[in-house]
């Protein structure tokens, strides 16, 4: 898109309309390096906030990815769940209720609020947005928060009828924005390393190449039920369903699974879930979430993408906390192709140009991409994006990636968005 951006300018303003000719300027050839390259993704996803006034590099890296905030601090027990929780005491109507909470270390978090009714909060004065936990009892942060470490003031204007009975902050641990082996600094950025940090920013790993399915579950085959959750075959349009499928009854429910793997690598949990619209909370072995949120109206089984992360082998637990009367026929996990020249041939597909993976990625190529209009729309929501796991994570990728054609998207984003 920069390069037909350029020629259109070069059209438009010729050597003969000039009266001159002179030479174009080459791009910088020079190498950058990656804590460079992790500055520019920073201030790319809108993230600046979280930084202290003089940032190290350690400090760019746990915002895009919170193990490498917990490497950072290692021995200081900030490994410990990266989660504080804070009971909040009751207000008057029509009066803020505000809660100091610390932030263990420099991360992204999302902030999840107990109780009832609709709800607006801020953290620092900065709006975080409106939300309600009416249907389950606990709703998620409509984006997540970019903090660094140490205290932050969180703000809440209820209605009347609302209740706010405890906040928990968190890292938002399904994210790694990092190269394989995590960020070094001194160290040169190579194409491989940019497009593993790219895909994962872009909420696009996903679409890697599937390899095969590691375990299909029965969802009414779940290894624990809170009080209102059970098994039936009513209820529901069947699609395609099998016999029976785990569901909420009149009250919200949490379900349990237990999953093992032979071996590590990149996982994506797929549910097939129905019961008409509304939020569920997902989560990997208690410390990865994903939210997901349910058209209205859609009563029928359908096939949703909860979350791509990297596992390690053995036993995983998988729960699902679901509304009232919706239900989980099913739970699919994919192992995929994580190499870096599987990384780069995505990119490739969205239409950007990539080079070898061992090659190194050159200051020039790094300001062509941060001035590509498709690269800025893609990244300017990404707070808001990053966490919908039901969803593809950008209005432009639709959900199959593979029909793109290969070439840059922006002559058909106005269309699509």
């Amino acid at each position: 898109m920069a390069g037909w951006l350029a020629v259109t300018a070069a059209q438009a303003q010729s050597p003969q309309s000039l009266g001159m000719s002179e030479p174009g300027f080459l791009p910088s050839e020079r190498s950058v390096q990656e804590e460079v390259w992790a500055q520019h993704l920073v201030e790319a996803l809108g993230l600046e906030d979280g930084l202290p006034a003089d940032p190290a590099p350690e400090d760019l890296y746990g915002l895009l990815c919170p193990e490498e905030a917990v490497r950072a601090v290692a021995g200081e027990g900030a490994a410990a769940g990266l989660r504080v929780a804070h009971p909040v005491a009751p207000s008057a109507p029509g009066e803020a209720v505000r809660v100091v909470i610390e932030a263990p270390v420099t991360a992204l978090y999302q902030l999840h609020v107990e109780g009832v009714g609709a709800q607006r909060w801020s953290v620092d004065q900065r709006l975080i947005g409106h939300l309600d936990p009416t249907p389950l009892g606990v709703a998620p942060g409509p984006r997540l928060l970019p903090l660094r470490a140490g205290p932050h003031e969180f703000t809440g204007i209820l209605l009347p009828s609302a209740r706010a009975d405890r906040l928990e902050l968190s890292a938002w641990r399904p994210l790694c924005i990092a190269p394989a082996d995590g960020w070094h600094s001194g160290r040169a950025l190579l194409h491989g390393a940019r497009a593993r940090t790219l895909v994962r920013a872009l909420g696009l790993e996903r679409y890697l190449p599937a390899e095969r399915t590691v375990a299909d579950l029965e969802g009414e085959r779940f290894d624990a039920a809170s009080q209102w959750g059970g098994r039936t075959n009513e209820g529901l349009a069947g699609g395609g369903a099998r016999s029976e499928w785990a569901m909420a009854g009149e009250t919200p429910a949490e379900f349990t699974y237990r999953l093992r793997l032979p071996e590590p690598g990149l996982f994506t949990v797929e549910a097939r879930v129905g019961g008409g619209g509304g939020p569920q909370l997902w989560s990997m072995d208690g410390r990865l979430r994903a939210n997901l949120e349910l058209p209205a109206g859609e009563r029928r089984f359908a096939w949703v993408h909860v979350m791509t992360t990297p596992l390690s082998a053995g036993d995983h637990v998988i729960r699902a906390l679901v509304p009232a009367r919706a239900g989980i026929d099913r739970i699919r996990v994919v192992a995929r192709s994580a190499s870096d020249p599987d990384y780069v041939e995505v990119l490739e597909q969205m239409g950007f140009r990539e080079a070898h993976v061992h090659s190194g990625v050159s200051l020039g190529e790094t300001r062509a991409l941060l001035r590509d209009p498709v690269f800025a729309l893609l990244t300017e929501r990404f707070l808001e994006l990053a966490t919908r796991g039901s969803e593809p994570p950008l209005p432009a990728v639709p959900r199959d990636l593979a029909r793109l054609y290969r070439r840059p998207l922006a002559p058909v984003l106005p269309s699509d968005l």
